[in-house]
């Protein structure tokens, strides 16, 4: 994707961009020059207008917030939080101090080697830090510690840097946030289910210091009951091992308690404790009825089915992950299935399985569903409200996030066998959804490829009807019929003239429509409507129209929009 600025842009008549500093899932960083204070900055910006993940904008706006309350000397300062807006863009930016140094990733991919005695003065102060943050009220888990997160100065000092993930522990008990956000390799598993503790940021500075030791991406290592075995790929003391070993423990319970309790064990302070609990069987975690003949076999299989092993622990991942590409695409290319399946967690813990497909096109990533689709994703599996991803791509037309150029993933979808005429479990076909929506160009590929254009709802409502009664409404109250689709339905042979289950033709719906407008009422006369059909009350559409009065009903009075209906009914040959 194409950056947002480049080096020498100027942003917000103040910034001066040098160059760029990385590129993350909440948003990208630049080095910039504040041409007030003549400082370096870090400029962290995020484009509205590129958003394909709406939970982003939450993350960041999360980060300025918990940023501007962090007060640590190993925690690049917070200056400021703004946003920018023209014709083309809307961004929004964070400002912090400029952290002197390069991250640990760029180190070691420079060639840099460490010894013990620097990994442990490393991992010291990235635990002080943890300390601050987990002293907090609330507390701050940062959820995101990696290497490339971690500033290291010439003299040795760092700096933790990228709050992007962090999350506070309000947010997570009253307002259930349950976002799976980190990096694969440094993530504990208990984030694979949406859940972070203090401990889950333990994890990840041993992870770090895995890679720091082995130059080599923990997700890499060989694994044993999700744990990593890593003691025949680094060259430390066993003392250090054995710290290491707890800190990068699955379970969550068996790592240090806190970050305090980590420190005092790595500087001796404090013994570590043996471990209490007996360790998963592989037989357990696979549910099978035979053992693994050898352990090199059951590291392999670990290696190659992380998620499923997750899954075997009752870890499916949440939905969230249906709204980044890259994690759509780790995610099947470890289970190989285009239909794998996630959970849509929910408050009150009615939590709903749903497949990758509609957990996209839910989710309003276009992009991770055209490639579940081309990886051959069964376009025919519904949610458990009967919806097929054909009829998800028409839903809450009043979310104005949804994106309204939905053409060529319905052409995919409906190449790949979907059903046009296939109702949901209320009645509904992803045609008249498209009706509802006034989608007309789609509404004219579903008709092309075998829409039913006289197909009717559960109320006997026609597309005719649905299109003059349909629920995208404006801001004031008002349908907004439009006359395209209405020429589009009766030139592809709609009955005009067809009533539904309370006999009412399109005619008696547009009168009884609250959009006063008269062009639907013409356009439908014109085109042959019987002015004087009745409905099953036996009512015409003037007689409708008639009954609905302003004012005290003894003097029948009509407000001017319906008397200029009723006028055209009777210049039409209606009958009073």
């Amino acid at each position: 994707m194409e950056l947002l600025h480049q080096p020498e842009d100027i942003v917000a008549e103040r910034y001066r961009i040098i160059k760029i500093l990385g590129e993350g899932g909440s948003g990208t960083t630049y080095l910039a020059l504040d041409t007030d204070s003549h400082q370096l900055v870090a400029l962290k910006a995020l484009s509205l207008h590129r958003l394909n993940d709406w939970k982003l904008m939450e993350l960041f706006e999360r980060e300025a917030k918990i940023l501007a309350q962090l007060h640590h000397q190993a925690i690049p300062s917070y200056l400021g939080y703004f946003h920018t807006e023209t014709t083309l863009e809307h961004c929004f930016y964070i400002v912090q101090a400029q952290a002197p140094g390069k991250s640990l990733a760029a180190l070691i991919a420079d060639g840099w080697r460490t010894t013990e005695e620097e990994v442990r003065y490393i991992a010291t102060q990235i635990l002080e830090i943890l300390v601050y943050l987990h002293s907090l009220n609330p507390v701050v888990i940062h959820r995101d510690i990696k290497p490339q997160n971690i500033i290291r100065r010439d003299d040795g000092k760092v700096y933790l840097v990228d709050f992007g993930a962090v999350q506070n522990t309000y947010y997570n008990t009253f307002m259930r946030g349950s976002t799976v956000v980190g990096t694969y390799g440094y993530m504990a598993p208990e984030q694979f289910r949406g859940q972070a503790v203090p401990a889950t940021d333990l994890y990840g500075l041993g992870a770090t210091i895995l890679f720091l030791l082995t130059h080599r991406s923990p997700a890499d290592l060989p694994m044993e009951r999700l744990k990593i075995d890593f003691r025949h790929h680094v060259q430390i003391s066993d003392e250090f091992a054995d710290w290491l070993e707890k800190m990068l423990e699955p379970d969550v319970e068996e790592r240090f308690s806190s970050a305090v309790e980590a420190l005092a064990a790595l500087s001796g302070e404090q013994a570590i404790a043996a471990k209490a609990s007996t360790p998963i069987s592989w037989k357990t975690i696979a549910g099978v009825g035979a053992t693994i003949a050898t352990s090199t076999m059951a590291i392999a299989l670990l290696n190659a089915h992380k998620w499923l092993i997750l899954g075997m622990f009752g870890i499916i991942p949440l939905s969230n992950i249906c709204e980044n590409i890259d994690t759509i695409k780790d995610y099947y290319h470890q289970v190989h299935n285009a239909n794998a399946l996630v959970m849509e967690s929910s408050p009150n813990g009615d939590n709903e399985r749903m497949s990758l497909l509609v957990c996209t096109i839910r989710r309003y990533n276009l992009e991770g569903t055209k490639f579940l689709i081309t990886q051959g994703a069964d376009v025919k599996l519904p949610d458990r409200q009967g919806n097929t991803p054909l009829h998800l791509l028409f839903l809450d037309p009043f979310n104005p996030y949804i994106p309204r150029d939905n053409y060529q993933i319905a052409e995919m979808l409906i190449a790949k066998g979907a059903d046009i005429n296939l109702q949901n479990q209320e009645g509904k076909t992803p045609l008249q959804l498209a009706v509802q929506n006034s989608q007309l160009q789609i509404i004219k590929l579903l008709l092309k490829s075998g829409g039913d254009i006289n197909q009717r709802d559960r109320s006997g409502a026609t597309l005719l009807h649905l299109a003059i009664s349909k629920t995208n409404q404006s801001v004031y109250g008002r349908v907004n019929t439009d006359p395209q689709l209405i020429q589009q339905l009766i030139k592809g042979g709609v009955n005009i003239n067809a009533t539904d289950n309370q006999g009412r033709t399109p005619l008696h719906q547009a009168v009884l429509s609250y959009s006063y407008e008269t062009t639907t009422i013409e356009q439908l006369l014109k085109q042959g409507a019987n002015v004087n059909a009745e409905d099953k009350d036996g009512n015409t559409p003037l007689q409708l129209i008639s009954k609905k009065y302003i004012g005290d009903p003894k003097d029948k009075k009509l407000s001017s929009e319906n008397q200029a209906i009723a006028d055209i009914l009777k210049k039409n040959g209606a009958k009073e």
